[in-house]
Protein backbone atom coordinates (compact mmCIF):
# COMPACT_ATOMS: atom_id res chain seq x y z
CA UNK A 1 0.00 0.00 0.00
CA UNK A 2 2.84 2.65 0.90
CA UNK A 3 4.51 1.72 -2.65
CA UNK A 4 1.62 2.58 -4.13
CA UNK A 5 1.00 5.96 -2.19
CA UNK A 6 4.91 6.59 -3.24
CA UNK A 7 4.30 5.76 -6.44
CA UNK A 8 1.20 7.56 -7.00
CA UNK A 9 2.64 10.74 -5.12
CA UNK A 10 6.07 10.60 -7.81
CA UNK A 11 3.64 10.60 -10.58
CA UNK A 12 1.52 13.77 -9.39
CA UNK A 13 4.99 15.22 -9.12
CA UNK A 14 5.86 14.32 -12.89
CA UNK A 15 2.73 16.30 -14.03
CA UNK A 16 2.96 19.36 -11.65
CA UNK A 17 2.32 22.59 -12.94
CA UNK A 18 4.82 24.60 -12.88
CA UNK A 19 4.67 28.21 -12.33
CA UNK A 20 7.82 30.46 -13.02
CA UNK A 21 8.00 34.24 -11.63
CA UNK A 22 10.45 36.34 -13.92
CA UNK A 23 11.46 39.41 -13.01
CA UNK A 24 13.39 41.97 -15.52
CA UNK A 25 15.23 43.60 -12.56
CA UNK A 26 13.79 43.08 -9.05
CA UNK A 27 15.68 45.86 -7.80
CA UNK A 28 13.01 47.87 -9.45
CA UNK A 29 10.70 49.15 -6.35
CA UNK A 30 7.15 48.33 -8.16
CA UNK A 31 8.74 45.09 -9.54
CA UNK A 32 10.03 44.13 -6.25
CA UNK A 33 6.51 44.98 -5.01
CA UNK A 34 4.40 43.27 -7.54
CA UNK A 35 6.21 39.73 -6.99
CA UNK A 36 5.77 40.36 -3.58
CA UNK A 37 2.28 41.08 -3.39
CA UNK A 38 1.91 37.88 -6.48
CA UNK A 39 3.86 35.61 -3.84
CA UNK A 40 1.96 36.47 -0.99
CA UNK A 41 -1.44 35.60 -2.73
CA UNK A 42 -0.56 32.67 -5.66
CA UNK A 43 -0.59 30.43 -2.25
CA UNK A 44 1.13 27.91 -4.93
CA UNK A 45 4.93 26.72 -5.28
CA UNK A 46 6.52 28.42 -7.93
CA UNK A 47 9.81 28.88 -9.22
CA UNK A 48 11.73 32.76 -9.22
CA UNK A 49 14.18 34.29 -11.26
CA UNK A 50 15.71 37.68 -11.93
CA UNK A 51 16.81 38.37 -14.78
CA UNK A 52 19.00 41.50 -14.36
CA UNK A 53 22.38 40.70 -14.31
CA UNK A 54 21.92 37.57 -16.56
CA UNK A 55 23.17 37.25 -20.54
CA UNK A 56 21.00 36.38 -22.64
CA UNK A 57 22.67 32.72 -23.11
CA UNK A 58 22.16 32.23 -19.22
CA UNK A 59 18.44 33.07 -19.79
CA UNK A 60 17.40 31.33 -22.52
CA UNK A 61 19.60 27.74 -20.55
CA UNK A 62 17.90 28.48 -17.33
CA UNK A 63 14.33 28.45 -19.42
CA UNK A 64 15.17 25.50 -21.38
CA UNK A 65 15.86 23.60 -17.99
CA UNK A 66 13.08 24.91 -15.68
CA UNK A 67 10.36 24.76 -18.94
CA UNK A 68 7.64 25.66 -16.53
CA UNK A 69 4.22 26.15 -17.63
CA UNK A 70 3.10 29.07 -16.92
CA UNK A 71 5.21 32.41 -16.78
CA UNK A 72 4.16 35.56 -14.85
CA UNK A 73 6.49 38.09 -16.62
CA UNK A 74 7.51 41.32 -14.75
CA UNK A 75 8.35 44.13 -17.26
CA UNK A 76 9.39 43.94 -20.80
CA UNK A 77 12.51 42.45 -21.05
CA UNK A 78 11.26 38.93 -18.89
CA UNK A 79 8.67 39.02 -21.40
CA UNK A 80 10.56 39.28 -24.30
CA UNK A 81 12.88 36.46 -23.49
CA UNK A 82 9.55 34.60 -22.53
CA UNK A 83 8.20 34.91 -25.91
CA UNK A 84 11.49 34.24 -27.71
CA UNK A 85 12.52 30.87 -26.07
CA UNK A 86 9.42 29.33 -24.56
CA UNK A 87 6.48 30.68 -27.07
CA UNK A 88 4.88 27.64 -26.42
CA UNK A 89 3.84 28.44 -22.40
CA UNK A 90 1.57 30.02 -20.96
CA UNK A 91 3.05 33.75 -20.41
CA UNK A 92 1.53 36.64 -17.81
CA UNK A 93 3.18 39.60 -17.67
CA UNK A 94 2.97 43.24 -16.26
CA UNK A 95 4.50 46.31 -16.02
CA UNK A 96 4.92 46.87 -19.99
CA UNK A 97 4.65 50.14 -21.34
CA UNK A 98 2.00 50.18 -24.09
CA UNK A 99 1.63 46.25 -24.72
CA UNK A 100 0.02 46.44 -27.91
CA UNK A 101 3.02 47.51 -29.58
CA UNK A 102 4.37 44.13 -29.35
CA UNK A 103 3.44 40.95 -30.86
CA UNK A 104 1.61 38.93 -28.56
CA UNK A 105 0.64 35.37 -29.01
CA UNK A 106 -2.24 33.24 -28.12
CA UNK A 107 -0.84 32.30 -25.34
CA UNK A 108 -0.40 35.95 -23.77
CA UNK A 109 -2.45 37.27 -21.32
CA UNK A 110 -1.69 40.29 -18.65
CA UNK A 111 -2.59 43.20 -16.94
CA UNK A 112 -1.73 46.38 -18.67
CA UNK A 113 0.90 49.10 -17.36
CA UNK A 114 -1.67 52.00 -17.76
CA UNK A 115 -4.87 52.62 -15.54
CA UNK A 116 -8.28 52.78 -17.49
CA UNK A 117 -8.74 55.74 -19.68
CA UNK A 118 -12.49 56.22 -18.65
CA UNK A 119 -11.31 56.17 -14.72
CA UNK A 120 -8.60 58.94 -15.21
CA UNK A 121 -10.70 61.08 -17.44
CA UNK A 122 -13.12 60.83 -14.50
CA UNK A 123 -10.88 61.69 -11.84
CA UNK A 124 -9.22 64.79 -13.35
CA UNK A 125 -12.87 65.97 -13.57
CA UNK A 126 -13.56 65.11 -10.37
CA UNK A 127 -10.71 66.67 -8.86
CA UNK A 128 -10.08 69.85 -11.54
CA UNK A 129 -13.45 70.07 -11.93
CA UNK A 130 -12.74 73.18 -14.47
CA UNK A 131 -10.83 71.34 -16.66
CA UNK A 132 -12.49 71.94 -20.27
CA UNK A 133 -9.66 70.82 -22.29
CA UNK A 134 -6.58 68.85 -22.15
CA UNK A 135 -3.58 68.54 -24.65
CA UNK A 136 -1.67 65.34 -25.49
CA UNK A 137 1.95 64.74 -26.84
CA UNK A 138 2.07 60.97 -28.57
CA UNK A 139 3.32 58.75 -31.19
CA UNK A 140 2.86 56.36 -33.45
CA UNK A 141 3.78 53.61 -30.44
CA UNK A 142 1.12 55.70 -28.45
CA UNK A 143 -1.37 56.76 -31.03
CA UNK A 144 -4.09 54.31 -30.02
CA UNK A 145 -4.13 55.70 -25.73
CA UNK A 146 -4.63 59.04 -27.41
CA UNK A 147 -7.82 57.79 -29.40
CA UNK A 148 -9.15 56.38 -26.28
CA UNK A 149 -8.38 59.50 -24.19
CA UNK A 150 -10.30 61.04 -27.35
CA UNK A 151 -12.76 59.17 -27.17
CA UNK A 152 -13.27 58.69 -23.45
CA UNK A 153 -13.59 62.46 -22.83
CA UNK A 154 -16.59 63.18 -24.70
CA UNK A 155 -18.56 61.57 -21.96
CA UNK A 156 -16.94 64.20 -19.18
CA UNK A 157 -17.32 67.18 -21.27
CA UNK A 158 -13.58 67.20 -22.21
CA UNK A 159 -12.15 67.98 -25.61
CA UNK A 160 -8.62 66.48 -25.96
CA UNK A 161 -6.11 68.40 -27.79
CA UNK A 162 -3.27 66.25 -29.66
CA UNK A 163 -0.08 66.61 -30.62
CA UNK A 164 1.48 63.73 -32.95
CA UNK A 165 5.55 63.90 -32.39
CA UNK A 166 7.90 61.73 -34.53
CA UNK A 167 11.73 61.26 -33.41
CA UNK A 168 13.30 64.91 -34.58
CA UNK A 169 10.09 66.68 -33.58
CA UNK A 170 9.50 69.44 -31.04
CA UNK A 171 7.38 70.67 -29.17
CA UNK A 172 4.49 73.33 -30.52
CA UNK A 173 4.14 75.32 -27.08
CA UNK A 174 1.28 77.44 -28.48
CA UNK A 175 -0.59 73.88 -28.84
CA UNK A 176 0.32 72.45 -25.68
CA UNK A 177 -0.74 75.59 -23.57
CA UNK A 178 -3.79 76.27 -25.14
CA UNK A 179 -5.64 73.70 -23.47
CA UNK A 180 -6.50 73.82 -19.13
CA UNK A 181 -4.13 70.67 -18.39
CA UNK A 182 -1.42 68.67 -20.46
CA UNK A 183 -2.13 64.90 -19.85
CA UNK A 184 1.32 62.82 -20.04
CA UNK A 185 1.12 59.25 -21.17
CA UNK A 186 4.66 56.87 -20.91
CA UNK A 187 5.62 57.68 -24.70
CA UNK A 188 8.94 56.42 -25.82
CA UNK A 189 9.74 59.40 -27.90
CA UNK A 190 9.11 61.91 -25.19
CA UNK A 191 10.40 60.05 -22.37
CA UNK A 192 14.15 58.96 -24.17
CA UNK A 193 15.12 63.15 -24.15
CA UNK A 194 14.90 64.35 -20.16
CA UNK A 195 16.01 67.82 -21.19
CA UNK A 196 12.45 68.22 -23.47
CA UNK A 197 10.78 66.95 -20.63
CA UNK A 198 12.02 69.21 -18.42
CA UNK A 199 12.18 72.00 -20.28
CA UNK A 200 8.20 71.00 -21.33
CA UNK A 201 7.35 70.81 -17.67
CA UNK A 202 9.11 74.28 -17.14
CA UNK A 203 7.48 76.21 -19.41
CA UNK A 204 3.32 74.65 -18.84
CA UNK A 205 4.49 75.49 -15.06
CA UNK A 206 5.20 78.94 -15.81
CA UNK A 207 2.24 79.32 -17.74
CA UNK A 208 0.08 77.76 -14.67
CA UNK A 209 -1.27 74.88 -16.49
CA UNK A 210 -2.29 71.92 -14.76
CA UNK A 211 0.02 69.18 -15.24
CA UNK A 212 -1.13 65.33 -14.94
CA UNK A 213 1.24 62.37 -14.85
CA UNK A 214 1.41 58.75 -14.28
CA UNK A 215 4.05 58.54 -12.11
CA UNK A 216 5.59 60.14 -8.39
CA UNK A 217 8.63 61.47 -10.25
CA UNK A 218 6.81 64.28 -11.85
CA UNK A 219 6.24 65.42 -8.95
CA UNK A 220 9.89 67.12 -8.78
CA UNK A 221 9.05 68.32 -12.11
CA UNK A 222 5.91 70.20 -11.43
CA UNK A 223 3.49 67.95 -12.06
CA UNK A 224 0.00 68.61 -9.77
CA UNK A 225 -1.58 65.52 -9.96
CA UNK A 226 -0.51 62.20 -10.26
CA UNK A 227 -2.83 59.20 -11.39
CA UNK A 228 -0.67 55.94 -11.22
CA UNK A 229 -0.73 52.22 -10.49
CA UNK A 230 -1.08 50.50 -7.34
CA UNK A 231 1.38 47.86 -8.14
CA UNK A 232 1.27 45.33 -5.38
CA UNK A 233 -2.94 45.52 -6.54
CA UNK A 234 -1.34 44.30 -10.26
CA UNK A 235 0.95 41.33 -8.25
CA UNK A 236 -2.43 40.13 -6.86
CA UNK A 237 -4.04 40.74 -10.14
CA UNK A 238 -1.94 38.35 -11.89
CA UNK A 239 -2.13 35.78 -9.37
CA UNK A 240 -5.79 35.67 -9.58
CA UNK A 241 -5.56 35.22 -13.21
CA UNK A 242 -2.83 32.38 -12.96
CA UNK A 243 -5.15 30.94 -10.11
CA UNK A 244 -8.67 31.21 -12.65
CA UNK A 245 -6.69 29.38 -15.57
CA UNK A 246 -5.26 26.79 -12.95
CA UNK A 247 -8.86 25.90 -12.15
CA UNK A 248 -9.90 26.44 -15.65
CA UNK A 249 -12.48 29.15 -14.95
CA UNK A 250 -12.65 31.76 -17.69
CA UNK A 251 -10.75 35.41 -17.63
CA UNK A 252 -10.35 38.22 -19.29
CA UNK A 253 -7.18 37.65 -20.74
CA UNK A 254 -5.90 41.08 -20.57
CA UNK A 255 -6.92 43.74 -18.00
CA UNK A 256 -6.86 47.24 -17.28
CA UNK A 257 -5.00 47.70 -13.64
CA UNK A 258 -7.95 47.71 -11.03
CA UNK A 259 -6.30 49.41 -7.93
CA UNK A 260 -4.89 53.17 -8.47
CA UNK A 261 -2.80 55.68 -6.40
CA UNK A 262 -3.66 59.47 -7.08
CA UNK A 263 -1.05 61.53 -5.50
CA UNK A 264 -2.22 65.62 -5.29
CA UNK A 265 0.24 68.47 -5.02
CA UNK A 266 -2.12 70.77 -3.39
CA UNK A 267 0.88 73.10 -2.45
CA UNK A 268 1.47 73.72 -6.01
CA UNK A 269 -1.73 74.30 -6.73
CA UNK A 270 -2.17 76.83 -4.53
CA UNK A 271 0.85 78.64 -5.46
CA UNK A 272 -0.52 78.51 -9.09
CA UNK A 273 -3.70 79.31 -8.42
CA UNK A 274 -5.18 76.50 -9.82
CA UNK A 275 -9.00 75.26 -8.81
CA UNK A 276 -9.45 72.16 -7.20
CA UNK A 277 -12.67 71.03 -6.23
CA UNK A 278 -11.68 70.53 -2.31
CA UNK A 279 -14.89 68.27 -1.43
CA UNK A 280 -13.35 65.45 -3.69
CA UNK A 281 -9.64 65.92 -2.27
CA UNK A 282 -11.29 62.23 -0.78
CA UNK A 283 -10.69 60.20 -3.29
CA UNK A 284 -6.41 61.47 -3.01
CA UNK A 285 -4.45 58.49 -1.36
CA UNK A 286 -1.43 61.52 -0.82
CA UNK A 287 -1.51 65.04 -0.64
CA UNK A 288 1.71 67.01 -0.88
CA UNK A 289 0.94 70.37 0.90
Amino acid sequence: MKLIATLLLLTMSLYAETILVMNSNAKIDRYKSMEKAFSQDIKSDFKRIDIGNMAKDEIREYLYDIYPDRVYAIGNKAFQYASKYIPEKKIFFSSIVNYKRLKMGKKCFGVSNELHTGMKLTLIKSLLSHTKTISMIYSRYTKNVYESFKEEAKHVGIKVIGQKIDKDDTFDMQKLQSADAFVMIADPILLKDEKKVKELYSTLKKRKKAIVAYHPLYIKYGAVLILSVDTPTVGRQVASMIKSDMSGNTFVNIQTPIGSKVIFNEGLAKRIKLYYNKSALGIVNKVIK
